[in-house]
């Protein structure tokens, strides 16, 4: 492929910074925006200052808040929508998406009661012959956006596709590698949401680094149990999309679940800690849907459980730590 009009469907923090990666990589980029504030704000002085401020963008990549324009005129959508609105934006898109259009997922999470991963309620959604793709790595927006080198996977069950768009969306900065395991590597990028939040928990409570290592390790232990119950590849879960990006939003304060997860360590209600913030920790809503989807397949992610008892059922921290602690000791790791 040679360079593409390419369209990118939130301006978020993700969104914009794909955006400007893309538009600096050759091809012509336009952003949805759901405010036209923002819309306006990229169009007209070059900066989204809502949701990625002080990184200037390039001239030539427009915004627009007509949707369905976007959607008949761009072949390659690429979606930055938060995960829980991912249905009501397929729904809109469904009727002018073109035949053989190519849509790559940039959202992580696991659509609540219907426990369905993001390429799944595409699938349904939309026409039988989009192909779907899913982008997901250790990226922090600002980093991408500011030009510094990266890493990330692309998924896709059409490996001559998937392997067209690694190609097409790779930069000098930003390097793709392909996988063709859809499920485990969606798998990845919504149970970490979840354990960033507990791994932020330990800081804020002081409980130290060999804790949240421990944390770490067997959180992985958790993503995996679910991603090979899913029929994931258990080699993805060691990649860039499990323990990649699992160490990324696990151990630093730009992750906005790991900075949710330290607050509430802190004693901050949720309420009062969300009311604070313009972006969204997907990692609440991911942490309900986590907890019917592994109550339904019948298996145990006790940490991800944790983390659900605390954002929905008023448990404290410190009682947390010492039902994870106070659990019966297993045979073997």
């Amino acid at each position: 492929m040679n360079a593409q009009k390419i369209g990118v469907i939130g301006a978020g923090a993700w969104g914009t910074a794909m955006a400007k990666l893309q538009s600096q990589n050759g091809h012509e980029v336009t952003i949805w925006a759901y405010e036209s504030e923002t819309a306006e704000n990229i169009n007209q002085i070059h900066c989204n200052s809502t949701f990625l401020p002080n990184v200037p963008l390039p001239k030539n990549l427009r915004a627009t808040v007509d949707l369905s324009e976007l959607i008949q005129t761009h072949s390659i959508l690429m979606m930055a929508i938060p995960s829980h609105f991912t249905r009501e934006i397929a729904g809109q898109m469904a009727a002018d998406i073109k035949p053989d259009g190519h849509l790559v997922v940039l959202s992580k999470g696991i659509e609540q009661k219907t426990l369905l991963l993001m390429s799944e309620v595409y699938k349904e959604v939309l026409p039988s012959s989009i192909t779907i793709a899913v982008l997901s790595g250790p990226n922090f927006a600002s980093e991408v956006a500011s030009g510094m080198p990266a890493a990330a996977v692309l998924a896709c069950a059409d490996a001559n596709s998937g392997k067209e768009l690694q190609h097409l969306l790779s930069a000098s900065n930003y390097r793709i590698y392909f996988s063709s395991d859809l499920i485990g590597v969606q798998i990845g990028g919504a149970v970490k949401n979840v354990l960033a939040i507990a791994a932020g928990v330990c800081e804020g409570m002081n409980l130290g680094a060999n804790a949240r290592a421990s944390l770490i390790c067997r959180g992985l232990a958790e993503m995996k149990r679910l991603g090979e119950r899913l029929e994931g590849n258990v080699e993805t879960f060691l990649g860039l999309s499990g323990m990649g990006d699992l160490t990324l939003t696990a151990t630093d304060r730009l992750s906005r679940n790991y900075s949710l997860g330290i607050s509430l360590g802190e004693g901050t209600a949720l309420g009062e800690h969300l009311s604070k913030k313009k972006s969204i920790a997907e990692g609440v809503k991911n942490a309900a849907s986590l907890h019917e989807l592994t109550h339904r397949l019948g298996i145990q992610l006790p940490i991800c459980d944790a983390v659900y008892e605390v954002l929905y059922r008023g448990l404290s921290c410190s009682e947390a730590l010492h039902r994870l602690m106070d659990r019966d000791l297993p045979e073997c790791e």
